[in-house]
């Protein structure tokens, strides 16, 4: 089992926020869980550490909808720096969406390792794990 030394968080409902973390510390797949409620954030956060692999997350659980920026503008403006970051991130979707339409938009994005839907379970950090 890996253990991932810094996950992100990215969802705008404070009780998902809670869930995902308290899942992610019982599996003890994590040390560092951060959350952020806005996607603009975390894009920042990324340029700003985009040299210091360190202080970059190994993993990115998104949120689609979203109410200043959605999921699908954080994977867009992702797409456009994401090879200049000093680490790979894995990037899952984790949504509340079953919409087929996006679990095939997603699709689309090279980067991202998988679609999971809310909320997050035992089965869901299973398959974190194995990424």
């Amino acid at each position: 089992m890996q253990l991932l030394k810094m996950i992100f968080i990215v969802d705008d409902d404070p009780i998902h926020q809670q869930i995902a973390n308290i899942m992610i510390r019982r599996q003890g797949i994590g040390e560092n869980v951060r959350a952020f409620s806005d996607a603009q954030d975390v894009l920042d956060y990324l340029r700003q550490y985009h040299y210091e692999p360190d202080l970059l997350p190994d993993l990115i659980l998104l949120d689609l909808n979203m109410p200043v920026m959605d999921g699908w503008e954080f994977l867009n403006d992702y797409a456009g720096f994401y090879q200049n970051l000093s680490k790979q991130i894995g990037i899952f979707v984790l949504t509340s969406s079953i919409d087929d339409k996006d679990r095939k938009k997603v699709d689309n994005y090279s980067f991202v390792k998988g679609y999971l839907t809310k909320p997050l379970s035992n089965e869901i950090i299973t398959k974190l794990q194995e990424s």
